[in-house]
């Protein structure tokens, strides 16, 4: 991989749009946990829906040799500037790269690497590795049920918040979703204590928010284990005590409609064992996929939503760029 600085864009001797930096996604082998989770087949996401976004026909997004997915800022001589999952920015020859078609939904695996595991359970399942198995399994649901999609963490590395979205600006997907499972101070709860945010300004992505908590809980409340929750479940707004605005990153610089989902608490033990099993994996992936299946052909308003919630403390130190280091793009 060659690093570039953002200059290099200079380079560009055509007249194309350049995609908002931060760098994103990928089409990487998953890596197991040391659970009986089962990682899907190695089968990339189908993303046979609608046709390339191109300007003077450059592609939008693409997919590098070693299963990288990338937003692609500029183009000359043969040759794009695109952005990283550090968000930096590489030069990657265009005949090294397979345009990625307009997808329907992009699906975002929270956290990745060495540092940004998320959160671990008492059975050793890092996050990381089950919201990246749960994208996976729910990518090729969704290609069965013909809607085009693609992840955006495909492999065990840190992406960064600018990466994640300056995909999602290039693809321009009608839903982001970022999947994620919920640890934090836990006491004893009569229902599961499943969250999905929403963008506190965005109608379109409280009602996806609210289609999947609907969705989820119908799936996991049949099951017989001893609840935990945090925050109250619903659907609703994480918002910052000093502006107002989303305390997540990844859904207040998003401009498309976008939504973070925890389901489940991998910190509580019951949990983590049940979430480490293809029967509950698979549970939370049809619920999800039927919720985005909902969001793109009904107008079902969804349910469980509540008032925002309002956060005086950072919500995380990760996503940032520091200390990060790119996958091989194989360029």
């Amino acid at each position: 991989m060659r690093l570039v600085p953002l200059l290099a864009v200079l380079l560009v001797a055509c007249s194309v749009e350049v995609a908002p930096p931060p760098g994103d996604v990928v089409a990487v082998p998953a890596t197991t946990s040391s659970t009986e989770a089962v990682v899907p087949s190695t089968a990339t996401p189908s993303t046979t829906t609608g046709s390339p976004t191109t300007t003077i026909g450059v592609p939008a997004a693409g997919t590098t040799p070693t299963g990288v997915v990338v937003p692609v800022r500029s183009s000359a001589e043969g040759r794009y500037l695109v952005g990283t999952p550090c968000a930096a920015a590489a030069v990657v020859a265009a005949g090294l790269l397979t345009p990625l078609p307009q997808v329907d939904v992009l699906l975002d695996p929270g956290h990745g690497g060495e540092v940004e595991t998320g959160a671990i359970g008492p059975n050793g399942v890092r996050e990381a590795d089950l919201n990246l198995v749960v994208a996976r399994k729910l990518a090729a649901v969704l290609d069965e049920r013909g809607i085009g999609a693609a992840i955006s963490r495909g492999g065990d590395y840190r992406m960064a918040i600018a990466a994640r979205v300056e995909l999602a600006a290039a693809l321009r997907p009608a839903l982001f979703v970022s999947i994620h499972h919920n640890a934090g101070s836990i006491g004893p709860a009569d229902e599961p204590g499943t969250i999905v945010f929403h963008q506190v300004d965005n109608e379109a992505s409280r009602r996806a928010a609210g289609l999947a908590y609907e969705e989820m809980v119908a799936a996991f409340e049949p099951l017989d284990l001893p609840w935990v929750n945090s925050f109250e479940p619903g659907a609703f707004a994480a918002i910052r005590a000093s502006d107002e605005r989303d305390a997540y990153g990844v859904l207040r610089r998003n401009d498309v409609p976008a939504i973070l989902t925890e389901a489940l608490f991998i910190q509580n033990g019951p949990e983590a064992e049940a979430l480490a099993t293809d029967e509950v994996q698979d549970l939370e992936v049809e619920a999800l996929a039927n919720a985005i299946e909902r969001f793109l052909t009904t107008n079902d308003p969804g349910s469980g939503f509540r008032e925002p919630e309002v956060y005086d403390f950072p919500v995380s130190p990760t996503g940032g760029t520091a200390g990060c280091e790119d996958p091989d793009l194989g360029t």
